[in-house]
């Protein structure tokens, strides 16, 4: 996970503990989830551009 990321999802994390509202922090919630998956969905296709990149089968 990279340092914008990680920062992100520490600033979701202390505007939901800072909510009252429930409706807000259910929010913060979905929002940290849907950062989360887009960063795994990052490194995946980051790691199949790597190794269609390295096939040299296909070179």
């Amino acid at each position: 996970m990279d340092e914008n990321t990680k920062w992100l999802l520490k600033q979701i994390d202390e505007l939901s503990a800072n909510q009252k509202d429930y409706e807000k922090r259910a929010l913060l919630f979905a929002l940290k989830k849907v950062v989360t998956e887009q960063q795994t969905r990052i490194e995946q296709a980051q790691g199949e551009l790597d190794g269609r990149l390295w096939d040299h089968d296909n070179w």
